[in-house]
């Protein structure tokens, strides 16, 4: 499938063909700037990635009525938590399921959710991308099936993900569930997420938190920047350790070839 055009207002005019994770994402269509480019190349990634699930969603279908408002009540927690990464520069991912349209991107969904006045058009009037986001086309309910984001997660570096988006007891559960069997600490902040019903959203919740070991704080109880601080000193101490293994099978290498001189 060829990559449809993208809209300027959404590119960062660079050169996609030598991005490294280009390839691993292609089929879901051009991707947004990457912002793990050469401004990331001399420090520690953050090690945290926040993923918004469905939130380009036109929510038009048949008793929409109770997950319209709860996208609404969601949509202000989320982008406060928005903020905070990029104020911290950790990586926000688009994980969207296409709706049935395989030749769609992340700016074709965003244009029919906001220019056809659909349910959906506030939330993605707040909650749309910028260039320096990241999209994965999702084909089923979790965002890791069958779509990009293990090898995205990967070349970021990521260890820890938070969740938000819809619905919580579908798509937010699924993909939680295969972040928790690919050993990823998990958040679903419990304010950023919309579900079917009252009664749903508290089962997802509780299964989250009891089964998958998924932290539901409320983004605004969310010490992200003590996630940050000690995903970052991780990395240093990983560095470290990395170079005194380096130094010790250098001299190790230096001593036998030393010793085979003498010998």
């Amino acid at each position: 499938m060829s990559s449809p055009k993208q809209r300027s207002d959404h590119a960062d005019g660079s050169d996609k063909k030598h991005d490294p994770i280009f390839s691993a994402r292609r089929h879901t269509g051009e991707p947004l700037g990457n912002m793990v480019g050469e401004d990331m190349q001399d420090q520690a990634p953050p090690g945290v990635a926040l993923l918004l699930v469905d939130v380009i969603n036109d929510l038009d279908f048949e008793g929409n009525e109770h997950m319209v408002k709860s996208a609404l009540d969601m949509t202000e927690p989320i982008k406060g938590l928005m903020d905070r990464c990029r104020g911290l520069g950790v990586p926000i991912v688009y994980c969207n399921d296409n709706f049935g349209k395989w030749n769609s991107d992340i700016n074709q969904l965003i244009d029919h959710v906001i220019d056809d006045d659909t349910p959906g058009k506030t939330i993605a009037e707040m909650l749309k991308p910028n260039k320096d986001d990241f999209f994965v086309l999702k084909p089923k309910h979790s965002a890791f099936y069958g779509s990009a984001l293990p090898s995205l997660l990967q070349y970021l570096n990521v260890k820890t993900v938070i969740i938000v988006g819809m619905a919580g007891n579908v798509c937010i559960l699924f993909t939680a569930n295969d972040a928790y069997m690919r050993d990823f600490a998990t958040l679903v902040p419990s304010d950023c997420i919309a579900s079917s019903s009252p009664e749903e959203h508290d089962a997802a919740l509780l299964l989250m938190s009891r089964v998958l070991k998924t932290n539901t704080t409320p983004s605004t109880e969310l010490d992200l920047e003590g996630f940050v601080r000690e995903h970052m000193k991780r990395n240093e101490e990983d560095e470290k350790g990395r170079k005194r293994d380096n130094g010790t099978r250098g001299s190790e290498e230096i001593g036998k070839k030393q010793k085979r001189n003498v010998t």
